[in-house]
């Protein structure tokens, strides 16, 4: 009989020890999917009527056909996300165009906006952005400028949304 009760004892103690086990397995899990760019920077635009704040930022660095690209998403507190792709060369006085008319492209950041209801808003056919880099630096990897452009619905549905005076800082 005692040695049935050890036996039990001892397979409960597995059961707890295996549990805390994967419990704490999922916590080093979650941990390693967290984003390593993460920072407290922040943007400000007018979105359309509405003015946006950022209160959080994910950035992560990019390659793309040999060239290295930053993106870096903010989020403000309604949860709609503003992402904006730069290229990693970009100096300090930069501006930058991106004009999309057809097949003809100048791409040199991009610029989109997604609503928490998910209707997605981006530079396309016949709309124009512009950025200026104000501050790069390389070395310790921070960036900052200013931004603006006209966006349309990704459904193309004709709905246009303007982003005017838009500022951002980002450490990638």
């Amino acid at each position: 009989m005692r040695f049935k009760n050890y036996t039990n004892l001892f397979y409960a103690f597995l059961v707890v020890a295996g549990t805390m086990g994967f419990s704490g397995c999922s916590k080093d899990e979650e941990k390693d999917q967290t984003p390593t760019g993460t920072s407290s920077s922040l943007a400000t635009a007018k979105i359309g009527t509405n003015n946006f704040v950022s209160s959080q930022v994910i950035t992560s660095t990019e390659f793309f056909e040999g060239l290295t690209f930053i993106e870096i998403s903010y989020i403000n507190k309604s949860a709609d996300t503003l992402t904006i792709n730069i290229k990693g060369g970009a100096r300090t006085g930069e501006k930058l165009a991106n004009e999309v008319n057809g097949n003809d492209t100048e791409f040199n950041f991009g610029l989109n906006y997604t609503k928490v209801d998910g209707t997605d808003y981006t530079l396309s056919d016949g709309n124009k952005g512009e950025m200026t880099i104000t501050s790069h630096d390389k070395t310790a990897k921070i960036i900052k400028g200013t931004f603006s452009g006209s966006l349309t619905s990704f459904d193309f549905n004709n709905d246009l949304l303007n982003v005017t005076k838009g500022k951002f800082e980002a450490k990638y």
